[in-house]
C-alpha cells in the first residue's frame, strides 16, 4: 500500500499519515513522523540533515509546528526497494503561530533537602568560639595535638614518643570547645548539616548567558522563580548549573541554588 503512494517518479519522499507530538512541562516539543522513500533516493536526498525544518519535509504540517527542526533520523529498509525514515523533530512552544520565534517562559522548580557532611569549622557553635580555641582544635583535628578527655587537657607528642600536658593550650579549651575536643578525640572530623537545594528548570533557544556562567559559586540575592525567602542568617548561592542540548536549537537547563550561611566568612568568599 505504501508503494502506491508514489504516483509520480518525481516524488522523492512521502510523509506517512499521522505524527506524534509530545510537550514538555518547560515548553519544549519533541515530535516524530515516518517518511517513505525509495532506497535509491536515500543517497541523493539531502533534506534529512540536522536542523532541517519540519515544514521543509512536510509542507502540510500544522503552522504551530512548522519551525520544529530535525533532531535525528533513522532509516529502516522495508525489503521492497523502499525505506521508512523515522524523523524526530524538536523545538518549543511559541507565543503565537506567526511569532518571531520567542519561546514561552514555562519554568518549573524543585526544592530538595539533604544532609551534607561538612567540617566542624562550618558549625554555628564552632564559629562562636574564640580564635585561640579554633586554632588549638585545628591542631587536634590534624593529630598534631592530643586531647585527654579524662583530665580535659591538651597533650603534645614529644620526640621520645611520650605525651606531655600543655596547660597553656589547655586553658583555651573551655565551654563548647571541650565538647568539640571530646568529639574529635572519638575520631570524628565532620558533622551532618541539613541543607536545601532549589532547582529552577527551563528550556529555550539560547544556552546559559555570560552572566549566569559568571555567577557560579557566588551569592545570589534573588534566584529566578521566586523561591521561598530563607530565614535570617541564610542566603542562596548558585551551586550547580547544568545544560543539555536536544537538537540544534533546544537547550534544557537547570540552575541549582544552595542555602549557605549569611555570615562574614561566606560574604568574603562568595560575594564578589
Amino acid at each position: 500500500m505504501a508503494i502506491k503512494q508514489f504516483l509520480s517518479s518525481s516524488l522523492k519522499w512521502v510523509p506517512q499519515p499521522g505524527f506524534s507530538v509530545n510537550y514538555t512541562e518547560n515548553g519544549g516539543i519533541e515530535a516524530s513522523q515516518d517518511i517513505l522513500i525509495r532506497n535509491a533516493d536515500l543517497s541523493t536526498v539531502n533534506v534529512f540533515s540536522r536542523g532541517t525544518t519540519w515544514e521543509a519535509i512536510f509542507p502540510q504540517v500544522p503552522t504551530i509546528y512548522r519551525f520544529l527542526s530535525l533532531k535525528n533520523f533513522e532509516p529502516s529498509d522495508r525489503g521492497d526497494g523502499f525505506s521508512i525514515v523515522k524523523c524526530i523533530f524538536t523545538g518549543y512552544q511559541f507565543f503565537g503561530p506567526n511569532s518571531s520565534g520567542t519561546e514561552k517562559e514555562q519554568a518549573t522548580s524543585t526544592l530538595t533537602g539533604q544532609l551534607i557532611a561538612e567540617p566542624f569549622s562550618s558549625h554555628p557553635k564552632w564559629e562562636q568560639l574564640p580564635q585561640t580555641a579554633k586554632t588549638v582544635l585545628g591542631y587536634l583535628l590534624s593529630g598534631q595535638y592530643v586531647w585527654d578527655g579524662e583530665v580535659n587537657k591538651v597533650k603534645i607528642l614529644l620526640e621520645d614518643g611520650s605525651l606531655a600536658v600543655n596547660d597553656t593550650l589547655s586553658d583555651f579549651i573551655v565551654g563548647d570547645a571541650i565538647n568539640f575536643a571530646n568529639i574529635i578525640a572519638e575520631g570524628d572530623q565532620t558533622w551532618d548539616r541539613g541543607g536545601w537545594t532549589y532547582s529552577y528548570h527551563t528550556e529555550s533557544e539560547e544556552g546559559f548567558t555570560t552572566a549566569q556562567l559568571n555567577t557560579l559559586g557566588k551569592i545570589v540575592k534573588k534566584p529566578p522563580g521566586d523561591p521561598a525567602a530563607p530565614g535570617a542568617g541564610w542566603t542562596w548561592m548558585l551551586a550547580s548549573p547544568s545544560q543539555s542540548q536536544s537538537g540544534p536549537k533546544r537547550f534544557i537547563k537547570t540552575l541549582d541554588f544552595r542555602l549557605i550561611q549569611d555570615n562574614e566568612k561566606n560574604k568574603f568568599l562568595y560575594d564578589y
